[in-house]
């Protein structure tokens, strides 16, 4: 059996459905970084995947996807009451209403303060200032100090580099690597210094409640940990600046779509954010481990195999999506996705399960802010708006460059 991690590195996104293709449709055997793997595919194979019995997350992700994406002893490594117990500090920041109504006035605020900026200018690259507006809002929002300009653009940069790092070599990877480094060193002292009790964070913040909080064994994280774990609150939000920046590359090869996200038209930008991160490539696939012999669509996985769970084919089956590759946001609205068909951040319960809780977050920052991108009025210069497929995270090639960037007209009642 050969191993795929260069053709997984050459192909990127399509190396898994292409093999699945080869195979009828049937799970793919490989190996990848030596290993014995196996990717299986379907809403049921989402429901076998977040099976704890069935699959375990220990050990299962590579050193160098803990060293730039997640972090050492972050939650997603963890199983059985341990992972239950950090999952419920996750649960109680990322999925409580009047947290993200919070961080959806963070959002707008920082919008205002940046379209002032971009209005005159010669030109934005729609990426970059992103990923600095979406670093101010959500270290506003977690009670982390930004000294200034300079030391929010300094994070931004290492927020993105953490994720634009996890899936290549060389100097992404280094840079991603550095990035983390630096960021974690800054938050543990951060926390040590809120539990000396010589600084202190907003109450029930991101960076107070971490600090205060207690794992299963009834101990306070370790100060590396709990860094890692507030990591695994901004950067993630910061990485919606991938789905904002398609969310740009959408309303300008289909523009019928402004009319209806500027009109205050809460149904139409739900179903578009849906859409968005349907239609778009983000995570290529989820990996975990065998917890033991395991039997699926009549093959054998052995214990301790590595399970992958294909994200970007199953977002765009054929047999589960209609013209999969039509963008189409009116497939979901006014009707939520069913939670394992829809899974561009994986699947599975978010509160007991290895699901991503953050997902209330991503959906409450595009629908905050795609609305007021639709309402902005600006041009596109003659760029380069290719997505490569070969790249993981990928983006529009250019970053979405944009000039004569105008603010929206005013309606009464309405914010600009």
């Amino acid at each position: 059996m050969f191993d795929s991690t260069l053709a997984l590195m050459t192909n990127g996104y399509a190396w898994l459905p292409d093999r699945r293709r080869h195979t009828g449709g049937k799970p793919v055997r490989t190996r990848l970084l030596g290993q014995k793997a196996v990717a299986i595919h379907g809403p049921e194979a989402v429901r076998f995947f977040y099976d704890e019995a069935h699959i375990h997350r220990q050990g299962a992700l590579p050193g160098p996807l803990l060293d730039t994406l997640f972090g050492r002893g972050a939650v997603h490594t963890l199983d059985g009451e341990d992972h239950r117990v950090r999952k419920a500090l996750f649960m109680s920041l990322l999925k409580d209403r009047g947290g993200l109504d919070a961080l959806a006035e963070h959002l707008h605020a920082q919008w205002d303060r940046a379209c002032a900026s971009w209005t005159g200018g010669d030109q934005i690259v729609f990426f970059d200032q992103a990923s600095i507006l979406l670093t101010r809002a959500v270290c506003d929002w977690s009670g982390i100090p930004l000294a200034d300009d300079a030391a929010a653009e300094e994070t931004a940069r290492d927020l993105v580099a953490m994720v634009d790092g996890f899936a290549s070599a060389g100097p992404r990877h280094v840079r991603a690597r550095r990035a983390r480094s630096r960021q974690e060193a800054r938050l543990a002292d951060r926390v040590e210094a809120i539990r000396r009790g010589t600084w202190g964070a907003p109450a029930g913040s991101v960076l107070e409640t971490v600090a205060a909080h207690r794992d299963a064994d009834g101990n306070f994280l370790q100060p590396h940990t709990a860094a890692v774990e507030v990591l695994n609150v901004i950067r993630p939000t910061v990485a919606v600046s991938w789905f904002l920046t398609f969310a740009a590359h959408a309303l300008h090869r289909w523009p019928e779509h402004r009319a209806l996200l500027a009109d205050d038209n809460a149904p139409y930008a739900r179903a578009f954010a849906h859409e968005i991160r349907r239609f778009y490539p983000f995570a290529p696939f989820v990996g975990g481990l065998a917890a033991t012999g395991l039997h699926w669509d009549g093959q054998d996985i052995p214990e301790g195999t590595m399970v992958l769970l294909d994200l970007y084919g199953q977002n765009h089956d054929p047999q589960l999506w209609p013209e999969p590759y039509m963008f189409n946001p009116a497939r979901f609205l006014n009707r939520e996705p069913d939670r394992d068909t829809l899974v561009p951040q994986g699947g599975g319960e978010p509160a007991t399960q290895h699901r991503c809780p953050g997902e209330d977050v991503t959906l409450t920052v595009i629908e905050t802010l795609v609305p007021r991108l639709a309402a902005l009025r600006y041009e596109v210069p003659s760029q380069d708006l290719r997505i490569p497929l070969a790249r993981i995270p990928t983006a529009p090639r250019s970053g979405f460059v944009m000039t004569s960037v105008m603010p929206a007209p005013q309606r009464q009642g309405v914010r600009a």
